[in-house]
């Protein structure tokens, strides 16, 4: 059985996810109350990535879900090939605070699977031509027209009296 573990929120624990998990043999279990780091892989890429990206709009439709999933379409190739980060190598606790080091040198996840020794060229070259295809610009601007279609639907079909409500 797979399972699912959602936080505590109203907007992940309705009753649509739980028939949905439950006809769909998906166990469901949710985090703890006020401890913050039961999730914190996806908390920490919550406001990092999404929030960052779509904005604190309240989602709260379902005509959302297609034009969100739109978004993601476009901004995950987006993320995997031209976004560099440095990756933590370090983390030192001195007293009340953390000293962090980074790598030197940023790189793209793209970047990092072609410099991995073990994964396989096939895999490389595929992503090669994939990467060949993209066009950071192009990209750049269909994620933003992507971004104010969703906003146009939440305001077309979302409900602003109660923004947790879903329709």
């Amino acid at each position: 059985m797979l399972g699912a573990h959602p936080d505590t929120g109203s907007e992940f624990i309705n009753e649509m996810v739980v028939r949905w998990c439950a006809e769909n043999s998906i166990d469901l279990s949710r985090s703890r109350p006020s401890h913050k780091n039961d999730n914190m892989h996806v908390e920490e890429r919550n406001g990092h990535v999404i929030k960052k990206m779509i904005g604190y709009i309240m989602l709260n439709c379902r005509e959302a879900v297609d034009a969100l999933n739109n978004v993601y379409e476009l901004s995950n190739p987006y993320r995997f090939h031209f976004i560099a980060v440095r990756r933590m190598i370090e983390k030192e606790k001195l007293s009340s605070r953390y000293r962090r080091k980074y790598e030197k040198k940023a790189m793209t996840p793209y970047q990092r699977i072609l410099d991995h020794k073990d994964v396989p060229e096939v895999v490389k070259e595929k992503l090669r031509i994939i990467h060949a295809k993209l066009n950071h610009r192009l990209l750049q601007q269909e994620i933003a027209r992507r971004i104010s279609k969703l906003y146009d639907v939440q305001k077309r079909f979302g409900n602003p009296e109660n923004p947790k409500q879903s329709r």
